[in-house]
């Protein structure tokens, strides 16, 4: 287990990639960049890393110097974060022809986390992509009717999904975002998905360069879904960092553009605004109806609550307005 001090380090730095504002001269001067590599190798944060390393040399040039990155390993990293930015432009691609041809073909879905949330960070190609999880708005039958008239499908066809791939990039074609081990608790969610499936649909968004549209889940949809997800994870799989600090993105965009201020009684507009007449399948609600269709679905039992306390601590900015209820 890593030293006390070396993990506040690690953290204060993983802060200073985000964004925020941290006082890094004592972080740097204290810095094992070899154990910070292996930190974020293991957990998929080279990329974003990386991003921080390039801001330290812009903003802590003098402190550098006294605690330089080794060449060989600024170089090794440096040729890491370009491999992660291609892999990006090409699940970008992928997951826009993918979307295409599923809407094509009258197959309304939603890609899932993934390079939805990679939107969200300071550059997105600094997210380690990984497979492309698209959720079908279809009965488990008619998406395996036309996943095996479309794709290659092997053995491995879970609850949830079935597995394949697109011009060499993992797919996962989802029956349902994801399953609660509860059969009572995973019914309610099913049960929430179908409420809300139209407007996840419908919300399409551009990605970098130009590499086309894709529908992703709006803000008040990802806080519920991927926390189920987080769950899920943590009893039958682990949780990494990059999905914690993807969650941690989804809840400071939900709090920032979704919630109610207080001090106002008007709904903020997405980060991510619906394109008019960008999908063949238009949303019949309003904009302003939209926003407040995806508040309630946030505001319900399935939503977060945050304690008072947390409130004031530096580590959750932008968790401190959330003030929903849990309760599956």
């Amino acid at each position: 287990m890593k030293p006390y001090k070396d993990l506040l380090d690690i953290f204060a730095f993983l802060r200073c990639c985000l964004g925020c504002k941290v006082n890094m001269s004592r972080v740097i001067a204290g810095m094992d960049w070899q154990e910070l590599y292996s930190f974020a190798s293991k957990q998929a944060l080279l990329g974003l890393c990386f991003e921080g390393i390039e801001r330290l040399g812009m903003e802590y040039p003098e402190e550098l110097k006294q605690n330089p990155i080794g060449r060989e390993l600024l170089m090794t990293w440096m040729g890491k974060a370009q491999q992660i930015r291609r892999q990006n432009m090409k699940v970008n691609t992928v997951a826009s022809k993918l979307f295409s041809m599923l809407k094509e073909d009258g197959m309304r879905c939603c890609v899932l986390k993934g390079q939805g949330n990679a939107l969200m960070y300071p550059n997105p190609y600094s997210r380690t992509p990984g497979d492309i999880d698209v959720w079908i708005d279809a009965s488990r039958e008619r998406i395996m009717e036309y996943a095996q008239k479309k794709f290659e499908l092997g053995d491995d066809i879970r609850l949830q999904h079935l597995e394949t791939s697109l011009d060499g990039v993992p797919v996962e074609l989802h029956f349902f975002p994801c399953s609660m081990n509860n059969p009572i608790y995973h019914a309610r969610l099913q049960k929430w998905f179908r409420r809300y499936a139209d407007l996840q649909c419908s919300h399409i968004v551009g990605l970098p360069d130009g590499a086309g549209d894709i529908a992703i889940p709006t803000t008040a949809f990802n806080v519920i879904y991927q926390l189920t997800h987080l769950y899920h994870h943590f009893f039958d799989e682990g949780i990494g960092m990059r999905q914690i600090i993807d969650y941690f993105l989804v809840v400071n965009d939900f709090s920032k553009n979704v919630f109610l201020d207080n001090k106002s009684s008007k709904i903020t507009p997405s980060l991510f605004t619906l394109k008019e007449g960008s999908t063949s399948h238009p949303d019949p609600l309003s904009s302003g109806a939209r926003e407040k269709t995806a508040l309630l679905g946030a505001r319900n039992r399935y939503a977060l609550r945050m304690a008072d306390h947390q409130r004031s601590s530096p580590y959750c900015a932008g968790w401190d307005r959330l003030g929903c209820n849990v309760s599956l």
